[in-house]
């Protein structure tokens, strides 16, 4: 058996099924450093005026939340610029916002309601 810290470190390997972009999918919880990170990285690209930045890092961690059915990183992805050209903002909008909400465990709550 692992030791506790081992325990406590091993990451989620939860596969959810979702439609993201028109595509049915697999996402995994994001981490929260992850989310932090983002959230940083969003706020000073908001403050600069960088929208091209900013569209690029959702569209990283739309990305960065693909998996397989096992919950293991989805491979084969395209690149966070390949989206950007093939998508509206609309449509990166909405699944970035899926992903966030399914990060922080509302988007099952919303499902319920």
């Amino acid at each position: 058996m692992k030791d506790l810290k081992s325990r406590l470190l091993s990451p989620e390997t939860v596969a959810h099924p979702i439609v993201l972009l028109g595509t049915e999918l697999f996402i995994r919880r994001l981490t929260a450093y992850e989310l932090a990170d983002f959230e940083d990285k969003a706020a000073q690209l908001r403050a600069d005026g960088n929208t091209r930045d900013m569209a690029l890092a959702g569209a990283s961690l739309v990305l960065n939340s693909l998996v397989d059915e096992n919950g293991l990183p989805a491979q084969d992805l395209p690149a966070p610029d390949e989206l950007m050209k093939s998508h509206s903002y609309a449509s990166l909008i909405e699944a970035l916002t899926k992903v966030q909400r399914h990060s922080y465990g509302t988007l099952e709550e919303a499902k319920k309601n």
